[in-house]
């Protein structure tokens, strides 16, 4: 009877890796995400920090520019109230001057119109009509006549007067009674000239050719006086002055 050996296989054990070895990825990639952790919170502490920092920045810089533009619009609203107060200086004066000029001019007027009385003091002996005028004033016509008399130991003269226009209206010869159609004032009274100014309109299609002024002074001894003027030598007339033409026409 023969006896067998057993086979046996000798192998070299092999080492079993531990734990930490295993999983040495997985602790590995535990630490970094705990290291990245700990850099990010130290890390978001910092920018915190910083951007705390810049937005105080920001506020006080804020606060600067808001200061500084209040103090720009007070400086703005300052400026435009010193520029309107000059605009109504300047505004002012200029009215004012305007003014002056507009009294200077009446003055010269007023004295170029005595003037030219007196230069024909020795003319005027009796109650005529010195001057007269008509001139436009929108839709209205404006009449201004100056009456006069004797300058030397005048009276106190008084009466009516009596305007009429004579004039042409669809071919046809009209006269138009001035003082009833318009109500006028027609009473005269001065020592020795008078301005009378009187509004008139002129009806439709009516062409003026003449006016005739009558003055009717009161008294047994004043005698009326009648006179009459071309319409074309009166209008856009404004009595100041007499040519001497015009003494010689009446």
């Amino acid at each position: 009877m023969s006896i067998k050996i057993p086979k046996y296989v000798i192998q070299e054990a092999k080492d079993q890796p531990s734990f930490v070895r295993q999983h040495w990825l997985l602790f590995s990639l535990l630490g970094l995400a705990i290291l990245t952790f700990l850099i990010g919170k130290y890390s978001n502490l910092d920018v915190l920090n910083a951007f705390q920092g810049q937005k105080k920045t920001w506020v006080e810089m804020n606060q600067q520019l808001t200061e500084e533009n209040q103090q720009q619009r007070k400086t703005i609203s300052l400026l435009q109230t010193e520029a309107k107060v000059k605009q109504q200086a300047i505004a002012e004066l200029q009215q004012s001057l305007l003014d002056l000029t507009e009294e200077k001019d009446a003055l010269k007027a007023e004295l170029v119109f005595y003037e030219n009385l007196l230069s024909h003091k020795d003319d005027i002996k009796t109650l005529r009509v010195f001057d007269i005028g008509v001139r436009k004033q929108g839709g209205m016509l404006v009449l201004n006549m100056v009456l006069a008399q004797r300058l030397q130991r005048a009276d106190i003269i008084q009466g009516k007067i009596k305007l009429s226009l004579k004039g042409i209206q669809e071919g046809q010869g009209e006269i138009l009674n001035l003082i009833d159609q318009f109500k006028l004032n027609d009473v005269f009274e001065f020592k020795y000239f008078q301005v009378k100014k009187y509004t008139i309109s002129l009806p439709k299609g009516f062409n003026p050719t003449m006016l005739l002024v009558e003055l009717n002074p009161k008294g047994k001894q004043q005698k009326a006086v009648t006179e009459q003027f071309l319409w074309s030598d009166i209008i856009n007339h404004t009595p100041k002055k007499m040519t001497d033409e015009s003494m010689e026409s009446n």
